[in-house]
């Protein structure tokens, strides 16, 4: 079941709507002024990302020689590795 979230454009009230079904057709109204125009809003998100043994859970920075006179720098992020 999603919920989804939608923005008031009379008001700019900020709510959650969830729908129980893909297929509902559901009258939306802002639950503060009572307007039917509302915009949906992309939601955020939360993401927690876990190192394995022997990882580190933070970026890190790897420099090395490119050739003569010139440097490369590696960000190295954690997670999965392939």
């Amino acid at each position: 079941m999603p919920i989804y979230e939608f923005r008031c454009v009379d008001c700019g009230h900020v709510q959650e709507v969830l729908f129980t079904s893909s297929s509902d057709t559901v009258q939306i109204r802002c639950q503060e002024c009572g307007s039917e125009v509302l915009d949906r809003v992309i939601s955020r998100t939360s993401h927690v990302m876990g190192a394995s043994r022997g990882e580190s859970s933070s970026p890190s920075m790897t420099t090395r020689s490119c050739g003569p006179g010139n440097s490369c720098t590696t960000l190295q992020l954690p997670g999965h590795t392939r």
